[in-house]
C-alpha cells in the first residue's frame, strides 16, 4: 500500500499516487514599472488615432509630471502643471486585470483586441503588446480553470447539494449589516450544526443590490426554519415564477432561494461555474466554511482500485465508492462523508 491523495468530481473517486515534485525554485516576478493612465469613456481607440500618436501623448504627459517637483497625489499637482481628474498611476499588470474583468463574457478574439487597444499606449510596438496580452490571457484562463476544478472537487467531496442565493430587505438592514450578519450566521451554523458552505458576493446588474451565491450542505435534522414554495410576479421577467425559500433566512434577512443540486458532475459543474463567473467579474474570493478541503490523504488497498487511468503515467486510479480509508496503517473502514472530520485532508 502507498500513500495517496483522493478526490472526487461527483461521479468517481480518484486516487493520485504521490510523486516527486518537478517544479523548480519559485521566483516572484520582478515589480512592474509604474505607468500614467488616462481613463477614457470608451475602451476602444477612436478612429484616426495611431498607436504612435497615443504613445507620444502619454510620453509627453509623463515628462510634464516628472518636471514637477511637488509630489503628485494622483489627481492634482500644485506646481506649474496640473494633473486632470482622469489621470492616475498604475501598472500594466493592474490595467490588464481591470480590463480582463470588464470583458467577462466576450469571445476570446474580441476580448483580446479590446484589452490590446487599451494597453497599446504603454508598449513600444505591437509585437510586444500582443505577446504580453496573449501570455496574460493564457495565465488568467488557466487560473480560472484551476479555480473551477478545485471548487467542483470541494463541492463533490463534501456533498454540497443546495444552491442558494441570499439578499436583504432594505427595511430590515443596510448592506454592510447584511454582509456581516449573514457570514456570522453561516459561521455559527457551521460550528454548531455542521453546515458546510462555499460562495461569493455579487451585485445585481439591474439594481446593483448585493447578494450572496452559495453552495450548502445541511445535515439531516439541522435545518433552521422550513423550506417552502412560493409563487409571485417577477417584474424583470414579467411573468409569475415559483421558487423555494427558507423561512428563517427570509425573516432574518429577506428574499432567498434554496435549490437542490443532485450529485451528477454536470450539475456541480453548472452551479460552481455560476459562482466562479462572478468571481472573475468582481475580482472577489471564495468564502468557505472551515475544513472545506479538496483531498483526502490516505493509503489505498489494491482491492479498492477499479482501473488505472492510462493517460497519467501510472499515477491515477479510479476507486470503488466504498473504498477503505486509513490513518497511518490503521483502517477506519469504508469511506463516508461523516468520516471527513476525522480524516487528514489538504487543499
Amino acid at each position: 500500500m502507498l500513500n495517496y491523495k483522493v478526490y472526487t468530481n461527483g461521479e468517481h473517486f480518484i486516487a493520485m499516487r504521490r510523486t516527486p515534485g518537478r517544479s523548480g525554485v519559485h521566483r516572484p516576478a520582478p515589480p512592474e514599472s509604474p505607468i500614467i493612465v488616462e481613463d477614457k469613456p470608451c475602451g476602444i481607440m477612436p478612429q484616426g488615432i495611431s498607436a504612435s500618436d497615443e504613445i507620444s501623448e502619454n510620453t509627453a504627459d509623463a515628462a510634464a509630471c516628472n518636471a514637477c517637483e511637488n509630489e503628485i497625489d494622483g489627481t492634482v499637482c500644485l506646481d506649474e502643471y496640473e494633473i486632470p481628474q482622469n489621470i492616475r498611476i498604475s501598472t500594466r499588470g493592474k490595467e490588464f486585470k481591470r480590463l480582463y474583468a470588464q470583458t467577462v463574457g466576450m469571445k476570446w478574439m474580441r476580448r483580446r483586441d479590446y484589452i490590446a487597444s487599451n494597453l497599446i499606449p504603454y508598449f513600444s510596438d505591437r509585437v510586444e503588446l500582443y505577446r504580453y496580452v496573449d501570455y496574460k490571457m493564457r495565465c488568467a484562463c488557466r487560473a480560472s480553470a484551476v479555480k473551477r476544478t478545485r471548487c467542483i472537487r470541494r463541492a463533490a467531496m463534501h456533498g454540497l447539494n443546495l444552491f442558494c442565493t441570499f439578499t436583504y430587505d432594505s427595511k430590515k438592514m443596510d448592506e454592510e449589516t447584511f454582509r456581516r450578519k449573514l457570514l456570522n450566521t453561516l459561521r455559527h451554523f457551521a460550528n454548531r450544526k455542521g453546515w458546510k458552505y462555499m460562495g461569493t458576493w455579487e451585485r445585481g446588474e439591474k439594481n446593483d443590490r448585493l447578494h450572496f451565491h452559495a453552495l450548502l450542505r445541511i445535515p439531516d435534522g439541522m435545518m433552521s426554519g422550513e423550506i417552502v414554495k412560493k409563487r409571485e410576479y417577477d417584474v424583470h421577467k414579467k411573468r409569475m415564477v415559483e421558487y423555494t425559500t427558507n423561512t428563517f433566512f427570509e425573516k432574518a434577512f429577506g428574499r432567498n432561494t434554496f435549490d437542490v443540486v443532485d450529485g451528477i458532475a454536470l450539475r456541480y459543474t453548472t452551479a460552481v461555474s455560476y459562482i466562479v463567473k462572478y468571481l472573475e467579474k468582481s475580482g472577489g474570493r471564495i468564502t468557505c466554511s472551515r475544513g472545506l478541503n479538496t483531498f483526502i490523504e490516505t493509503n489505498i488497498d489494491p482491492e479498492d482500485i477499479i482501473v488505472r487511468l492510462y493517460d497519467f503515467d501510472d499515477r491515477k486510479y479510479i476507486l470503488f465508492d466504498d473504498f477503505k480509508v486509513y490513518i497511518g496503517e490503521k483502517c477506519l473502514g469504508s469511506f463516508s462523508r461523516d468520516m471527513l472530520s476525522s480524516l487528514k485532508m489538504t487543499g
